[in-house]
């Protein structure tokens, strides 16, 4: 019986285009909630029970924080993640361009790269206000 707490190993991917997805995402699920869910977590639970509501919204942004910046981690391979004993996986994110919406003009891998993808976000973080910018 497979260890629930383990993702399944890549050797025993189904083979079915469909589930063999199901199997990757479900890899990358259990990384995203060993990295970022459960570190975000630790950070409330170890904070003081807010008495205000500044208090408590800023409770939930540095929460917020922690797991926006730990997802930018696992997508810049900042920690060992593996499928099974003998494969280790890499996960991607890109940005991909389209005119009209529909029709892809460009696609620029941005994790893993030679940048630091944490930038995006902290560029950002301290003037946002919720609000979108308008340019």
């Amino acid at each position: 019986m497979p260890n629930p707490k383990i993702p399944i190993p890549y050797e025993v991917w189904r083979t079915n285009p469909t589930d063999r997805g199901e199997d990757a995402a479900n890899t990358f699920g259990h990384y995203l909630m060993l990295h970022c869910r459960a570190e975000a977590l630790k950070t409330a639970e170890s904070a003081p029970l807010p008495t205000t509501d500044a208090q408590f919204k800023a409770h939930v942004a540095a929460a917020v924080d922690v797991a926006l910046h730990n997802v930018m981690d696992l997508l810049e391979g900042f920690w060992r993640t593996d499928a099974g004993p003998n494969h280790t996986v890499e996960y991607a994110l890109a940005v991909c361009v389209k005119a009209g919406g529909h029709t892809p003009v460009e696609r620029i891998d941005i994790s893993p790269c030679l940048l630091d993808l944490p930038i995006g976000y902290w560029k950002w973080k301290e003037d946002f206000l919720g609000e979108p910018n308008t340019f």
